[in-house]
């Protein structure tokens, strides 16, 4: 998570002095932390600041120090580990920060979703470098050393004039804040441009003077940061890179995660090691099965925002669950099958190993056209299985499903490679975790609003309704 970092140097005494100081509208130095408000806490679908296990974004940009100018990049991971915390399971977001190619710190970050939407951090873990040294680890985990979770994104973030603490570990000085400071706003970065971006206003009590600002697009979520004020490292970020990773990647995450966290148990006996270890999200008692049962995956294209989207663009429909669906300009040509790279759209899934799924696409059947007709898309998935156990529909191969929809222009239910029979092509998959979906057009025109992954209620038969309950 990018942060501002306290004045370390500064006494606890002067901490306390600016927490009395410092104006804070709210009138607490910490948030009231319910803990019996996360019922669902991994599954962190905040439109502001989603956290599919998988996800990759890069930032590229500059700082200041002693007046000049460095190059500074920012990788952020969302592993598919999970840690518990004061009873809630979080999920571990690995962070590696570099300055003039250099690693400056590595910082494991934990974020659980509350039942209203709102995103909590209830901890970090960084290690500060110096020519590849450790030089500080100054970690802060909810209910130790008087350590509180604070407020990453708020369920329903509205400007105003209220603040709110993003996190209180005065063990660390660790005092971060924030408010919503405007909304509506249209960005730009090199990854993609962005209608709506919202824009939170960062600082701490040790500098309240020194101003982060934060910009995060619907579906995507932190796309910019820049600063104002008197903060002293200037930090400049844009988003230049948003992937899903493949599984090869999310293992060496995985183990590079775990590396970070041994290092946590050593170097912060105290607070960290009174924590206990991340696991996979799909651990099992046994070792063979998962202990977690498979659920349908309903998944609204609205929500993967514009960053999954290659050469297709949002629609809006009235009809569609958040008003939009997904479709590219139809010139009536035919679009070649994978591992052609048309246009198509990415996104991630959890699912659960040794169970078969059947997936259907809600489809907008457009005007034929030319060679053929708006009817067609193509199926792949990372880490899927055929029915006799062999690898099969992977990303960038030439083995997909196909889900072709009738003649009829219109919505209507698609079942993957139904081609007339009543059960179709059943998927199964070599993990327990995220895989990644991947929808490729088949014709020009084609549109889709919705994507079910099911493992039990639409198998046979598709959705009676036109939007499907997630």
């Amino acid at each position: 998570m990018l942060h501002l970092r306290g004045l370390r140097i500064l006494s606890l005494l002067f901490l306390i002095v600016a927490a009395a100081c410092s104006p804070k509208t709210t009138g607490e130095e910490y948030e009231n932390f319910d803990p019996g408000q996360f019922s669902q806490p991994t599954q962190i679908d905040n439109e502001w600041f989603p956290l599919p296990p998988g996800a990759q974004l890069t930032f590229e940009g500059f700082t200041s120090s002693q007046g000049e100018q460095l190059t500074h990049r920012v990788i952020f991971t969302v592993t598919d580990l999970v840690k518990e915390i004061a009873g809630i399971k979080n999920v571990v977001a690995w962070e590696r920060d570099y300055s003039e190619d250099q690693l400056v710190e590595a910082e494991l970050v934990f974020f659980a979703q509350a039942d209203d939407g709102t995103v909590w951090s209830l901890g970090q873990y960084p290690e500060e470098y110096d020519e590849g040294k450790i030089i500080d680890s100054p970690s802060w985990i909810h209910g130790v050393e008087e350590a509180v979770a604070g407020i990453s994104m708020q369920g329903d973030p509205q400007p105003g004039p209220e603040s709110y603490s993003q996190g209180w570990g005065p063990a660390v000085e660790y005092t971060d804040r924030a408010m919503v400071s405007k909304e509506g706003q249209q960005v730009c970065v090199p990854f993609d441009c962005y209608d709506e971006v919202l824009v939170i206003d960062e600082t701490s009590l040790l500098e309240p003077d020194a101003h982060q600002l934060k910009f995060f697009a619907r579906g995507v979520g932190n796309i910019k940061v820049d600063w104002t004020g008197e903060d002293q490292t200037q930090e400049t970020l844009e988003l230049t890179g948003f992937t899903m990773l493949d599984a090869a990647a999310m293992a060496e995450v995985q183990a590079e995660a775990l590396k970070l966290e041994a290092s946590a148990y050593e170097h912060s006996p105290d607070v960290y090691g009174k924590t206990s270890p991340a696991v996979p999200a799909m651990a099992t008692d046994s070792g063979d099965q998962p202990t977690a049962a498979a659920a349908e995956i309903v998944v609204y294209m609205i929500d993967i925002g514009e960053g999954a989207l290659t050469e297709l663009d949002f629609v809006e429909d009235s009809a569609s669950p958040g008003g939009f669906y997904v479709s590219l300009p139809n010139n009536g040509d035919e679009l070649d099958p994978p591992p052609e790279n048309d246009p198509h759209a990415t996104f991630p899934v959890t699912v659960v190993s040794g169970t078969p799924y059947r997936c259907w696409v809600h489809m907008k059947v457009g005007t034929p056209l030319e060679k053929s007709q708006a009817n067609l898309v193509f199926l792949q998935f990372s880490n899927a299985l055929d029915a006799a156990g062999n690898k099969a529909y992977l990303p960038g191969s030439n083995s997909y499903l196909t889900a072709q929809g009738p003649t009829t222009e219109g919505w209507t239910w698609v079942g993957c490679d139904l081609q007339g029979g009543a059960e179709g092509t059943l998927v199964n998959f070599s993990v327990s975790g995220a895989v990644t979906v991947r929808i490729q057009a088949g014709a020009e025109g084609v549109g889709f609003d919705q994507f079910v992954l099911s493992p039990t209620k639409y198998l046979e038969m598709a959705p009676s309704e036109a939007v499907v309950a997630k």
